[in-house]
């Protein structure tokens, strides 16, 4: 086996690290999420899983989009909010 063959063995290892670790990280915060219940969890699961990496994008952008558009609480108790 050529010696630039298994120079590229360790960039692989670390490329697939990412993927996984990015796919992990967007399925972890789609379970913790309170406003994606049902059937829209389940699809973006599927997303996720089929599309790691432009899945787990999507998913992360779409939920860094809907976190800045709720309203700031000042104390965290439930009783500000309403």
């Amino acid at each position: 086996m050529p010696v630039e063959f298994l120079m590229w063995i360790p960039a692989a290892v670390l490329l697939l690290l990412l993927v996984l670790t990015l796919t992990a990280g967007a399925l972890f915060s789609l379970y913790r999420t309170d406003w994606a219940a049902g059937g829209e969890r389940a699809l973006w699961c599927a997303v996720i899983l089929l599309l790691p990496v432009g899945g787990a994008l999507a998913w992360l952008a779409v939920l860094q989009h809907r976190t800045r558009c709720e309203p700031v609480v000042e104390d965290g108790s439930p009783e500000a909010a309403g």
